[in-house]
């Protein structure tokens, strides 16, 4: 676009300075829904902030505000020296059907790509990150004990039951986070979801009141960001150090933070574990500023070298941690089987009147039997076995891109989880690789991919759990040829 393209006149935009939704929140929502309406469409020019400021009789401070925010989260593109755009990638869904779709799932926050990725079949291919080890699964032992649910199913709550979960689930992991997650907690504090996902929108949709300052770490986990997106949060992207999230920037940039999204034991996805002298310091700032965090501990049972490392739960000693886990990473993803630990029961019975609104509750059967798989000692045998067979896993794919891939890639083994960084030494076309690569069969996601504001040098995602020795030679062979034609 050059500097004679035209702004756009922008006559629907009304802001009221009686409203008590502050000048540039109201921008933005009217922006954001001009975007999805189509009203203001790809590649369109902005109005400069000096010449909206004095459209709508605000300060240019309020403009300038809205327009960050929208940068940010992808729907205005800024080009220096030449204004500011309607992202090319919006508007990807029909007037028709976007006349149809309720405004909250349209503010999803994410690229249209991402959202058709996360919402179909996900293959099993290398590197696709965070799988676990289907075939390692014991799956005749699983079938045993739904058999016995089943023979048993009379003995269980078959109608409405308690949208907090199946009881005696609850109190296994009450065990089980006690012991391996040093977090102390009752049942009654715990609620069983449908993963993760529904645990992000749940404390989202609860805590964040519209336009709250959102702390979300950059590159993050986008569910998150979309989650905060979508109940009205303003997100606020906070870069990534060795420690984790940054939280001097955070302080210094967003001090009426109210909410935060942090994966302290293993940080998605470049994998640093925030040290005791940095959570100390976020939990007294969240008690002493009120706000939440969200622990998302999403693969931390996964430790190659000691003990896992504590969760931020078991040190929050003034209830402004909620702690979320998952089932999908140590069992399999289409289990849909999460949990929350929220800091009081009277706080649980909130999040549990929340969800008793979306789903009622989660299929009792299958607690069921995650349940006798837990307390039949199935569950820490399994995790035991997986941790010896990804340490082995992770090895044989390390030594396989230092032999053939050394001149191009820069291997960063993690300590924990079921992915590691290859950092990029040269440049490449990463689209194009990308492309060429998954034609192939073989996933590469981009650090980048994940980041909102403070992006990466070059580099991939490799998940190198669930796969057996010959399918990763196999890809990082293609993947060889692939550079050298680069």
């Amino acid at each position: 676009m050059s500097k004679t393209t035209p702004r756009i006149p922008l006559p629907f935009i009304k802001v009221r300075k009686g409203n008590a939704a502050p000048m540039y929140l109201q921008l933005y929502e009217q922006i954001k829904q001009a975007i999805f309406n189509a009203r203001l469409k790809e590649g369109e020019r902005m109005p400069s902030t000096r010449h909206l400021a004095a459209d709508l009789d605000i300060s240019r401070n309020s403009v300038f505000q809205a327009y960050e925010q929208l940068i940010l989260e992808g729907y205005l593109a800024g080009k220096k020296g030449d204004g500011t755009y309607v992202c090319a990638k919006l508007n990807p869904i029909p007037a028709s059907v976007r006349k149809t779709m309720p405004v909250k799932y349209q503010d999803a926050a994410l690229p249209d790509e991402v959202l058709r990725k996360d919402s179909t079949v996900e293959p099993v291919i290398p590197f696709q990150n965070s799988v676990p080890s289907i075939r390692q699964f014991p799956f005749k032992i699983w079938a045993g004990l739904a058999a016995e649910a089943y023979r048993d199913v009379h003995s269980l709550h078959l109608g409405y039951g308690e949208t907090l979960g199946h009881l005696p689930l609850r109190e296994a992991l009450v065990d089980y986070l006690r012991i391996h997650r040093s977090i102390i907690c009752e049942a009654d504090q715990v609620l069983i979801v449908n993963g993760s996902r529904q645990a992000l929108n749940l404390a989202a949709q609860a805590l964040i009141k519209k336009g709250d300052q959102c702390w979300m770490e950059d590159p993050g986990y986008m569910g998150a960001r979309a989650a905060m997106a979508r109940w009205g949060g303003k997100v606020c992207p906070v870069p990534i150090t060795a420690n984790g999230l940054d939280i001097a920037y955070a302080m210094k940039h967003y001090p009426d933070g109210r909410f935060a999204y942090l994966t302290p034991s293993h940080q998605y996805p470049l994998g640093a574990t925030m040290p005791l002298s940095e959570r100390l310091k976020l939990l007294k700032w969240a008690a002493r500023n009120k706000m939440w965090i969200v622990e998302d501990d999403y693969d931390s049972e996964f430790r190659y070298n000691g003990r896992p490392v504590p969760a931020l739960k078991g040190l929050d000693d003034h209830g402004n941690v909620i702690y979320t886990g998952t089932f999908s990473k140590v069992l399999f993803p289409a289990l849909r089987m999460g949990y929350i630990v929220l800091p009081s029961a009277a706080i649980a019975q909130q999040f549990k009147i929340v969800k008793s609104t979306i789903d009622r509750q989660s299929p009792v059967i299958d607690q069921a039997i995650v349940t006798q798989f837990m307390l039949k000692g199935h569950f820490a045998r399994h995790l035991r076995k997986m941790r010896i067979l990804y340490k082995k896993q992770q090895e044989e794919l390390v030594v396989l891109l230092e032999k053939h891939l050394s001149k191009y890639i820069l291997v960063a083994p993690a300590e924990t989880g079921m992915h590691f960084i290859g950092w990029m030494k040269r440049p490449c076309n990463m689209k194009k690789l990308v492309a060429a690569a998954l034609a192939e069969g073989v996933i590469l996601i981009p650090v980048n991919e994940f980041a909102l504001k403070f992006t990466q040098k070059d580099g991939f995602i490799f998940g190198f759990t669930g796969y057996e020795l010959p399918e990763m030679e196999k890809a990082v062979l293609l993947l060889k040829k692939l550079l050298d034609r680069n």
